[in-house]
């Protein structure tokens, strides 16, 4: 069983949205032969994240079709919601300073 670093909390997905998202953990399972990834990430995007602006973690399932390449620890991702469903789960660029 994957152990997250932080609190796990319970929340609703957007029906429609986008989220950014940094990825504290990372579980590949199949269900009737197609792969999905369970993320555990804490979001980036606003303070206002719920339990994500306290530190804990969010639980996130994504089919292998909507991301690109295999999702690591510590990646930020750009998520992407239609109907409350994962269609996009692509990588951030690292902003310059």
């Amino acid at each position: 069983m994957l152990e997250s670093p932080v609190q796990m909390t319970p929340i609703q997905t957007p029906m429609i949205g986008n989220w950014t998202v940094r990825v504290v953990g990372v579980r590949s399972y199949t269900i009737h032969g197609d792969l999905y990834y369970e993320l555990h990430v804490v979001r980036t995007d606003t303070a206002s994240a719920g339990g994500a602006s306290a530190g804990g973690a969010l639980v996130i399932k994504v089919p292998q079709h909507a991301v690109v390449g295999e999702p690591q620890v510590g990646q930020v991702l750009a998520i992407t919601f239609l109907m409350g469903q994962v269609t996009g789960a692509h990588p951030v660029a690292a902003e310059s300073t």
